[in-house]
């Protein structure tokens, strides 16, 4: 880099947006990294990024943040404990627009997901496709779109339920082979993206890991590296799984988002989409369930 790039990484401390900060910051990129936490923002700051307390939604707050940036990675934090998840997004979306546009930033890549070309049916994933709606219609954004597929990590939402009752499950069918890939693989690509420039206008790029993946196998994996073989996964009744999460602190509103996401899942209709750029990451579902039985092992 002939002058160091200026790149504002919203999300700073999540799984996405954390690596994509880090790996801009061992390029030599000066970072601002935006958080909700300024103790969370603290590991960056150490290793040399500009820490920014800031809420996805206050319109202001991103403006100032984004003003001066050669390139931003913008991102909406779904808070399923929200009791409108969609007008959260909503909330988020125009705020995150309209910082864009009135800092004049010129280059972003936002993290979207498959199944974002639907306008309905797909549960909290409307919300990006409503983002990406928004962020298209900003007029000079060379805009990168990723959109990955399930995140491994979406997993340890099960960790307790494994532990202390000894199964897997959830409301995706057993037969459904989906797309799924490591958040910390999203945010190299975000990063390296964000280096190379090398998009113009609205790209689409979808990302998936090494293969397709049933909750099955996904079952077994875990339960191989938590030493438990026999761990089943169990597709539980819609109305047994939207429970389910509500007495895990998602509001009525998340819960019945996130079947209907299941359910489109089940559908088929969150995949990879013909003529769009697909690139594969490299971290196997195998390598995170040794992560999760790590995680497994500390819990109590």
């Amino acid at each position: 880099m002939a002058m160091a790039m200026t790149v504002t990484v919203l999300g700073a401390t999540g799984k996405t947006g954390g690596t994509a900060a880090h790996r801009l910051l061992t390029a030599g990129a000066k970072v601002k990294a935006v958080g909700r936490s300024h103790d969370k923002l603290a590991a960056l700051t150490k290793s040399g990024a500009q820490a920014i307390v800031a809420d996805v939604a206050d319109t202001a707050a991103l403006t100032e943040a984004l003003r001066g940036s050669d390139a931003a990675y913008l991102m909406i934090p779904g808070d399923a404990t929200k009791p409108d998840m969609t007008g959260q997004y909503a909330r988020a979306t125009e705020a995150i627009a309209r910082a864009v546009a009135d800092a004049g930033l010129r280059r972003a890549v936002f993290l979207s997901s498959l199944g974002a070309e639907l306008a309905t049916g797909t549960g909290p994933i409307v919300g990006l496709h409503r983002a990406e709606e928004r962020l298209r219609a900003i007029s000079g954004l060379d805009l990168l779109i990723l959109r990955p597929g399930y995140f491994y990590e979406n997993n340890f939402g099960t960790l307790g339920l494994i532990k202390h009752q000894g199964i897997n499950g959830g409301a995706i069918d057993p037969t459904v082979a989906m797309t799924t890939i490591a958040a910390a693989d999203i945010g190299e690509v975000a990063a390296a993206a964000l280096r190379a420039a090398d998009f113009s206008g609205v790209a689409v790029r979808e990302l998936a890991g090494p293969r397709e993946v049933t909750m099955p196998e996904a079952t077994a994996l875990i339960g191989k590296a938590i030493g438990k073989p026999d761990l089943a996964y169990v597709r539980f009744p819609d109305e047994g799984f939207v429970d389910g999460l509500k007495s895990a602190g998602f509001s009525a509103d998340a819960a019945g988002l996130y079947l209907e996401m299941a359910q489109a899942f089940n559908k088929g209709i969150v995949r990879p989409q013909p003529g769009n750029e697909k690139i594969r990451t490299t971290t196997t579902f195998d390598a995170f369930a040794d992560t999760f039985a790590q995680a497994y092992r500390a819990a109590p």
